[in-house]
């Protein structure tokens, strides 16, 4: 049996991830303290608890040794494997200017057995956006174009059999950073129902992300300030580390709820 593996410290681990949900509160806290001190119009919150149903297409390539594997898993399969997940997005924003955070994480456990290879994959996922939006006819119009960091945590655990050989062990556990560049633009299509979209692009550490997606609102509520969201989200994404890269295509179904006060 070959070992290549870095094997997490679940101390650790706990302490970063808590670490940084901390770090991602603080952010919030910073955006809004410097959305509050423009002089125009009052401070506007918005937060969506949501679920993004993905399927995920997992690609992974190996340096060494010369293995390759590739794995699709429906949302069904996923719900069998999850361990918790949990995500959220908040926005705060004043005049011109918002700020917005994006907080998803997953822990999941896989196998998958063909005729030649059998994979046993643990993978827990901390991502998180922060970013600042601008909005040229004031926040709430219909365009915004924003930019930020995007943070990505991952810790995996990969073992391959092929065939008759050894098993292989791979693991790897690394924070990346990237910039994080993007435009959003809402259509209204009556008095209470709209058009979400959103696009952006991130860059760094790792090999590249991309993201686009649609949303439906419906406005409900006397005061037609809260709305129900559903839609559509699609990423690619791309990482690499210690000869181990992974490439995630993720789509599907995205539902919540957008409370805004």
């Amino acid at each position: 049996m070959k070992e290549n593996e870095l094997e997490p410290g679940r101390e650790w681990s706990n302490r970063r991830n808590r670490s940084l949900v901390r770090a991602f509160l603080v952010c919030l806290a910073g955006l809004a303290s410097t959305v509050s001190a423009q002089d125009s119009d009052k401070l506007f919150w918005s937060v969506t608890p949501y679920i993004w149903a993905s399927d995920t297409l997992l690609d992974l390539s190996v340096k060494d040794p010369d293995l390759s594997a590739g794995a699709e898993i429906s949302f069904d399969e996923l719900v069998d494997t999850l361990d918790s997940a949990f995500q959220i997005h908040v926005e705060v924003g004043k005049g011109n200017w918002s700020g917005f955070s994006d907080l998803t994480y997953i822990s999941i456990s896989d196998d998958n057995t063909s005729p030649l290879l059998v994979t046993d994959a643990k993978n827990k996922q901390l991502l998180i956006d922060v970013v600042a939006a601008y909005w040229p006819a004031g926040v709430g119009s219909n365009l915004n174009v924003y930019g930020g960091l995007r943070y990505s945590g991952f810790d995996d655990r990969y073992r391959f059999t092929l065939g008759n050989q050894p098993r292989v062990e791979l693991g790897s556990k690394k924070d990346y950073y990237d910039a994080l560049l993007g435009i959003r633009y809402r259509f209204d299509l009556s008095k209470r129902w709209a058009l979400l979209t959103r696009g952006d692009l991130s860059f760094g550490d790792s090999e590249g992300t991309f993201l686009v997606q649609g949303l439906f609102a419906y406005t409900v509520g006397k005061r037609q300030q809260n709305r129900i969201v559903f839609g559509y989200q699609y990423k690619e994404a791309e990482y690499e580390d210690s000869g181990l890269t992974t490439e995630f295509t993720l789509s599907g179904p995205m539902v919540g709820f957008n409370f805004r006060f």
